[in-house]
């Protein structure tokens, strides 16, 4: 057959071929931005769907379907019932978790989530105070809730003090030997605001303890690198004005950590190093000469050996390791065991926290 003649058979086909696929109109579908889950009793669950419904005016109201049921599957199968219209989880953003059903376990969740094929890797899991479907139900910006908590996270992972994490990196962390996941913890403080309050910690898929918005600081040391944010370090009591603590703002905060086991040692000895360059945006005190530079360097070291030590002995008391030490412990010994490190080695580890602060620049007026 002539080259032209088959190409001319091929481009007919396709034209016919076109006409076999089932087409959908958006305004005629739910495209679901977020999901929510609470525990609704024992063995079953509360999904909430949150969808966008465009009006005439191209306002975006935010439409919700609540179901109960013992599986996410069945969730989703009373949920199609209820609908005027098809469900569809292809523009997922944001999957909320009640803080309740969080601590009895939500890998069947994270399950259904990435067996999904529609739904991608990358979408936020997060713990919620309070219900879940409750927040979820808020009126938050003017482009629907789902994509204003997705923003919410997202702002708070690159320029602020939340480590990174999704759907993808918590089931790493879950199905992984030596190391624990980690999810945001939301709050709604009012029906059109919520927060970041802290991040939930995990033995396997149970919340264990949740790290207060204070120290959120101290555990992306740990975990993660800085790109932006800033901490707040108290110097004392100005000379003269006893009831005056003196503040100094440090700000466009650059990190990253090294992790460095002596894996042969009784007890096996981890040192954590950190190193941070900053700004310093404010001083409350009289003057910022280079001599308070210094000592402004010299008391955030203080303050990041102290807290992030005492984290490290925490999640060694909790029995988790979001920092990954039982990963690098498996990767630099041979016939790692993961029973014999969580029973009898983890339990012993000695910590060290070595922290090298920078100052790069402390204000125009300076």
């Amino acid at each position: 057959m002539k080259p032209l003649k088959l190409i001319g058979y091929i481009l007919i086909c396709l034209v016919f071929m076109t006409g076999c696929v089932e087409r959908e109109i958006l305004d005629d579908l739910y495209i679901e931005t977020g999901k929510a889950y609470d525990h609704a009793g024992e063995n079953k669950i509360r999904g909430t769907a949150l969808f966008p419904i465009y009006l005439a005016d191209k306002s975006i109201q935010n439409g919700t379907l609540s179901a109960e049921a013992s599986s996410t599957r069945e969730v989703l199968e009373k949920l199609e019932r209820r609908a005027q219209q098809p469900l569809v989880r292809g523009s997922l953003d944001v999957v909320l978790i009640g803080e309740e059903l969080a601590r009895k376990g939500i890998i069947d969740i994270g399950d259904s989530l990435q067996r999904d094929a529609s739904v991608g890797a990358r979408v936020y899991i997060t713990v919620t105070e309070g219900n879940a479907g409750e927040l979820i139900k808020g009126n938050y910006g003017l482009r629907g809730n789902g994509t204003y908590l997705s923003n919410l996270i997202h702002h708070n992972i690159t320029r602020r003090e939340l480590p990174e994490t999704n759907l993808h990196l918590f089931l790493f962390d879950y199905f992984q030997d030596g190391q624990t996941p980690y999810l945001p913890v939301l709050k709604q403080l009012s029906n059109e605001s919520v927060a970041i309050t802290g991040v939930a910690l995990f033995d396997k898929d149970k919340m264990v303890k949740k790290i207060p918005a204070k120290d959120m600081f101290f555990f992306k040391l740990l975990v993660d690198k800085l790109a932006e944010g800033s901490h707040v370090i108290k110097m004392g009591k100005m000379q003269g004005h006893a009831e005056k603590i003196v503040e100094a703002s440090v700000t466009s905060l650059i990190s990253k950590h090294k992790l460095i086991v002596k894996h042969k040692a009784d007890p096996v000895e981890v040192t954590m190093k950190i190193k941070i360059k900053g700004i310093v945006r404010e001083y409350t005190g009289k003057k910022l000469t280079p001599d308070k530079v210094v000592e402004v360097e010299k008391k955030m070291k203080k303050d990041i050996e102290e807290n992030c030590l005492a984290m490290l002995k925490e999640f060694q008391e909790l029995g988790i390791d979001p920092v990954g030490i039982g990963q690098n412990q498996k990767h630099g010994v041979r016939g790692f065991d993961i029973k014999e490190w969580k029973e009898s080695i983890y339990p012993r580890v000695k910590f060290n926290v070595d922290a090298k602060v920078q100052i790069l620049e402390a204000g125009t007026v300076e």
